[in-house]
């Protein structure tokens, strides 16, 4: 290769360009070698905690096998549903594990999968049948047990990490929250069974039960073991990387990338036009309604989702599924999402595993479906702040949104074609 260069372009990079940039070679290749290490160093450190992590907990806190695939199969749900209760995304699996060991099931005392003793007897939840249930109304009981968890310990939120609030919540969840404020939550076998050594068959007394000793897992190891599952339910099998890994490493991106994008580097042109066929062959054109045209022209959505280069790469589809929109990608794989429209967002996982931002106001609803990451917590966002990331999560063959806007007048899915430059 050397033999391909000019002997005077080579005199000029050694006695010219290298001294002028103030380095000599084997500075420039010893540094290359050493970040290349430094950084083989940091992904096996971080994938040997989090694998150590993972082994640790299995040993120590051991989740049947068939625990182990409900937790992740249902990972998805939970968070959504403990999203919207604003408590731990693991809280609803581990209330299921409590209550009914995750068999989807109702017992035969008709209280159902999640327990909800005190619901069932003052008349607020119904009598669950004794038998096999639907994944939809085991939905129905986590939203239950997550809505229950949160009256009971209204100080925590989705985001607490802190131990003895959570311990404390559960404890409040089992025995209330009188109890929960006079006793020690450590001191729960309910809680804490099983967690190390000094908590081995506690002993546990209830009305129903009496007083026993406990031999299965506390609410708090279990939190552990799910915890650590879910974080790397996508491992090698799945990825090159551990989840967590990623996942990090892709909100630094899209972080600097939002930032930027604020500070006005990086194309967010608005007046990109998205190029539509000349003739649209709107299949299922009958699930679509003419917009109203009156009403408050701030609220009505005027930007596309996609902030640079946008390209349709489907027309009108999704009628089938109940939402109804078209398909927008970018030269840019990971371009920034923005809100079209003023309006409360929320951010979640559906039944698809799409990953979702809902944005709603006065009159309309829009969906922006597959972003690989959310820039925004849930609440008020303007016209035009970043919110997300385009991605491929979900059903999805590559980077893109899925763009649909609902009608709240008309109370119809319309074109979102008429909503975009």
């Amino acid at each position: 290769m050397a033999a391909l260069i000019p002997e005077w372009f080579r005199t000029w990079i050694r006695y010219q360009l290298i001294p002028a940039l103030g380095f000599q070679p084997q500075q420039l290749a010893t540094g290359v070698l050493r970040g290349a290490f430094d950084t083989l160093l940091l992904v096996f450190l971080g994938l040997g905690f989090l694998t150590g992590g993972r082994l640790y907990m299995s040993g120590e806190y051991a989740l049947p096998r068939q625990v182990q695939s409900d937790v992740l199969k249902w990972a998805p749900v939970a968070d959504h549903i403990a999203r919207k209760a604003d408590i731990p995304r693991e809280v609803p699996l581990v209330l299921w594990f409590k209550e009914n060991s995750m068999r989807s099931e109702n017992p035969e005392n008709c209280t159902g999968i999640i327990g909800a003793y005190d619901l069932v007897r003052s008349g607020e939840a119904p009598c669950f049948t004794p038998g096999p249930v639907s994944d939809i109304e085991v939905s129905q009981q986590l939203a239950i047990a997550a809505t229950e968890f949160k009256e009971r310990c209204p100080e925590i939120s989705y985001w607490t990490q802190n131990p003895e609030l959570i311990k404390k919540c559960y404890f409040a969840y089992n025995a209330g929250s009188g109890a929960a404020a006079r006793l020690d939550a450590n001191q729960s076998a309910y809680v804490m069974n099983n967690y190390n050594a000094a908590y081995q068959n506690m002993v546990y007394s209830d009305i129903e039960l009496g007083t026993v000793r406990v031999t299965a897992l506390g609410a708090w190891p279990t939190h552990l073991a799910m915890q650590s599952l879910i974080v790397s339910q996508m491992d090698v099998e799945e990825r090159p990387f551990s989840l967590a890994l990623v996942d990090m490493s892709t909100r630094l991106y899209d972080w600097v990338a939002s930032f930027t994008l604020g500070w006005g580097f990086g194309n967010s042109d608005g007046a990109t036009k998205l190029i539509f066929p000349g003739e649209r062959n709107l299949e299922y054109e009958t699930c679509l309604n003419t917009p109203h045209l009156l009403g408050n022209p701030l609220l009505r959505p005027r930007l596309n989702p996609v902030s640079e280069d946008p390209i349709l790469t489907q027309d009108v589809h999704g009628c089938s599924y109940s939402l109804p929109g078209i398909d927008i990608t970018s030269s840019n794989r990971r371009a920034i999402l923005r809100a079209p429209m003023e309006g409360n967002v929320t951010t979640y996982t559906d039944v698809w595993q799409n990953t979702t931002i809902r944005i709603e106001n006065d009159e309309w609803v829009v969906w922006l479906l597959h972003p690989r990451s959310y820039l925004v917590e849930e609440g008020e966002v303007s016209r035009g702040q970043p919110v997300g990331v385009m991605g491929s999560v979900g059903y999805s063959t590559g980077p893109h949104v899925h763009y649909a806007v609902y009608d709240k007048i008309r109370e119809q899915f319309v074109d979102p074609s008429l909503f975009v430059p």
